[in-house]
């Protein structure tokens, strides 16, 4: 079958079958050729340079409506030293003189202005190559768009949390107050690995917190593992482990969230042992927003970005002089933190494909992109507000196909349609999993974790799987995520609503937990993870009731730890074993009968190895 773009497990897309009927096109490049398999979901750096002779893909793309005024021009597939010369020209603010920087990650480079172009102007641009580039000169304009305002983020007091059975107090880390979380099901066959939560705490009654809010790992048990407060109104969402430079790492978003359900903030990358290794703060001028931070094995980062413009709304109902937000998606290089790619849903997908309608004074909201999934040569990204999962060819910008929303090319069958979905995703089988929230508003509760099998043939997408809460049905307004698991099963976060389950995909409930109400995480993973912090292992001590003393050890991070031992002695500097038993969650407590003034605790792996020692304390 000629010309047909294959995603993983064998579905295709049909070159030109555009989903979004009326959406304008804004290259007329022919559609890509490259195959996107399961293999080219991991695919080494090496594909990037194998395109080093090839056609190379520009953002912002020619026609964009809307680009930054501190855009770059960005250059993917040629080799910096074939770029012989870039001149960019605004209509009102004439030459820009710029500095030509190489990527990283990638065969390419950006073409970053001495200063910002001016809001509303056209951008002519002219691109030369030499040898190593098979096309010519490279001609093309966009618009830079009229940026407006963002909305503020909410003035909620910040409060201290309440102490109660709805948080983990630590004797040995008092600072300390994850929220408490409860296992209703944890069965023998649910799979292995610790549970990520960025846990997000809702101001309750009388305007005390339910709990901190930050990035928190359970074990499978349900008991913390790892948790790092954060201060003030900064939030943490999208907590997991990825891969960077060939090493597990922890990433996250980290900043604040604004009403419309967005947030500015940064994508952070932390190593094994706890240590920040890069912190990526957007491109073009924008911010990373929470919604999507995917790190490839190319080392460059897949991140979404909402930003406010000013846009004539009169078609849709609104203001001639409305603003909207177009959830723009950037391919950044990790090393450099220059935007190689960068995609902007308004000019190829038509406002009237939103079911969001468009408010009297408030910004509009059209598109919501919350989920991003990369190839070489194509991305799959959903939009929560057109109720649709798109297909987009990275080298011209065009929406190859669309599976849902007003649009569809597929036909969705009976119990196959989504409304106000998250996490799409193409799975290792070719079907296609996500979270269908249902609302909000809602359309067909309860909210479901969703794959549907598509067929090409028939242009058709049938139910494979689906899975509801039980007890009780869940309807999320927001968020979610459906995680495909290595032993065949799927873990799901239920988004604004505070459960996380796993299910085999029979549809049997094998593990179930959920925080306290008025706490919740944006998406829920598990996954493997070592962490082995540089930290000391943290002790403290109370009179026991009965006589000696009670020594209570945590370290927080450490995932090796299978006993502790305590020491004792009459100075800091002079302390030996006293006793020793295994850890039993994050903080252990162990009584003693010592009457020694000083204690300390060691950690110790199933090996029997001494992995750290607390500082002395007293007893």
């Amino acid at each position: 079958m000629p010309g047909v773009l294959t995603l993983v497990g064998g579905f295709a897309l049909a070159p030109g079958s555009a989903g979004s009927p009326g959406a304008r096109r804004l290259s007329s490049a022919p559609d890509p050729g490259p195959a996107w398999t399961a293999a080219a979901l991991g695919r080494s750096a090496r594909a990037r340079r194998a395109q080093a002779g090839a056609t190379v893909s520009v953002s912002p793309q020619p026609d964009t409506p809307d680009a930054s005024p501190r855009t770059q021009i960005s250059l993917l597939g040629a080799p910096p030293s074939s770029i012989t010369g870039v001149s960019a020209r605004g209509s009102r603010s004439g030459s820009h003189p710029g500095r030509l920087l190489a990527y990283a990650a990638a065969p390419g480079a950006s073409f970053v202005p001495s200063r910002p172009f001016s809001p509303g102007e056209t951008v002519h641009v002219r691109v030369r190559f030499g040898a190593g580039v098979s096309q010519g000169p490279l001609d093309f304009h966009f618009k830079v768009a009229r940026p407006a305002g963002f909305p503020p983020p909410p003035r909620s007091p910040i409060a201290k949390p309440l102490r109660s059975n709805r948080i983990w107090s630590f004797v040995s880390r008092p600072e300390l107050h994850p929220p408490r979380v409860v296992l209703t099901t944890d069965l023998a066959s649910s799979a292995p690995g610790d549970i990520f939560l960025g846990a997000l705490s809702k101001v309750g009654p009388g305007g005390h917190a339910i709990a901190q809010h930050g990035p928190l790992i359970l074990d499978s048990r349900g008991d913390p593992v790892y948790f790092q407060p954060l201060a003030g109104r900064e939030k943490a969402e999208n907590f997991r482990v990825q891969s960077y430079e060939g090493a597990p790492v922890l990433t996250w978003w980290q900043g604040r969230i604004n009403p419309l359900g967005f947030g500015r903030g940064d994508d952070l990358i932390m190593d094994s042992s706890y240590h920040l290794i890069a912190r990526l703060h957007g491109g073009n001028g924008e911010r990373p927003d929470l919604h999507e931070f995917l790190v490839t094995p190319q080392g460059t980062a897949w991140v979404t970005s909402y930003v406010p413009v000013h846009v004539n709304l009169s078609a849709r109902g609104g203001s001639a002089t409305g603003s909207m937000i177009d959830s723009i998606v950037q391919e950044i290089d990790i090393k450099t933190g220059l935007v190689m790619f960068e995609w902007h849903p308004y000019g190829h997908i038509p406002l009237s494909d939103s079911y969001q309608p468009v408010p009297k004074q408030k910004t509009y909201n059209p598109y919501h992109v919350n989920a991003v999934q990369a190839g070489p040569d194509l991305i799959l990204m959903s939009a929560r507000n057109t109720w649709a999962i798109y297909v987009v060819s990275v080298k011209t910008g065009r929406v190859v196909s669309t599976i849902g929303g007003k649009a569809g090319n597929f036909h969705l069958g009976p119990g196959a349609r989504f409304a106000w979905e998250h996490d799409a995703q193409v799975r290792s089988d070719g079907t296609i999993s996500m979270f269908d929230d249902e609302a909000a508003p809602t359309e067909k509760p309860p909210s479901r974790g969703l794959i549907l099998r598509l067929d090409q043939s028939t242009r058709t997408a049938t139910l494979a799987h689906q899975f509801g809460h039980p007890h009780p049905p869940v309807l999320a307004g927001s968020q979610g995520n459906l995680q495909s698991l290595p032993n065949g099963d799927v873990f799901i976060g239920w988004g604004s609503e505070p459960y996380f389950s796993e299910f085999t995909l029979g549809g049997q409930l094998v593990f179930d937990g959920h925080f306290p109400p008025g706490v919740q995480s944006y998406r829920a993973f598990r996954l493997a993870w070592a962490g082995h912090p540089t930290t000391k292992p943290d002790a403290a001590a109370r009179p026991a009731a009965g006589g000696g003393v009670t020594v209570y050890a945590s370290w927080n991070g450490a995932t090796q730890v299978a006993s502790w031992q305590v020491l004792a002695g009459p100075s800091a500097g002079s302390l030996g074993p006293v006793a020793t038993e295994p850890r039993t969650g994050f903080e252990t407590a162990i009584t003693v009968k010592t009457t020694q003034p000083y204690v300390a605790v060691r950690g110790i792996d199933a090996q029997g190895h001494n992995l750290g020692t607390s500082p002395a304390v007293p007893s």
